[in-house]
């Protein structure tokens, strides 16, 4: 039961109020800035702007998942763009380019950083979630999660999800 509403809550979190909200100066209209799409694409490989309020009391730490669903149709899974765990909660602010203070874990490009938005087939939809953690995670654990891996792997620690979704290009 914990589970479906975890993931209930990462399915209504754009529509109804939560726990935990995030924002993002980068996301405009539900649009993705160009900047922080790949080079190939004309973008910088700049990582998103992140603003979190309201995290639940006994929140210690955040983590980051930056991933693409849409990415199915073309490589069979949803692509990680990037993931940042381990982010003490007295940090709540993200200017778009600097990485969070926490351990960047590996994404699917194979680098511990941010990268860009690449799509080659059109427009996609992009998730950018935050989760309020009643500790830190396990560093040495899987890389390149998924914001369902993320879950799958850590539902005990999760208090609350706060997610904004963008689109590119």
């Amino acid at each position: 039961m914990k589970r479906v509403l975890a993931a209930l809550a990462i399915v209504l979190a754009p529509t109804l109020a939560t726990a935990m909200d995030v924002s993002s100066a980068s996301i405009q209209n539900g649009v993705l800035d160009k900047i922080n799409a790949c080079e190939d694409l004309g973008g910088e490989d700049v990582s998103p702007q992140i603003s979190i309020s309201n995290p639940p009391q006994g929140t210690t730490h955040f983590s980051i998942v930056f991933d693409d669903p849409d990415a199915k149709a073309l490589d069979g899974k949803t692509w990680v763009h990037w993931n940042v765990v381990n982010i003490k909660a007295s940090n709540t602010d993200f200017k778009a380019g600097k990485t969070p203070p926490g351990v960047v874990l590996e994404n699917d490009n194979e680098d511990d950083a941010y990268g860009g938005m690449c799509p080659t087939d059109g427009r996609h939809t992009y998730r950018l979630t935050v989760f309020a953690l009643k500790s830190p995670i396990d560093e040495d654990g899987p890389s390149a999660l998924t914001v369902e891996s993320f879950l799958d792997e850590y539902e005990d620690q999760v208090l609350a999800v706060g997610q904004v979704k963008g689109a590119f290009p």
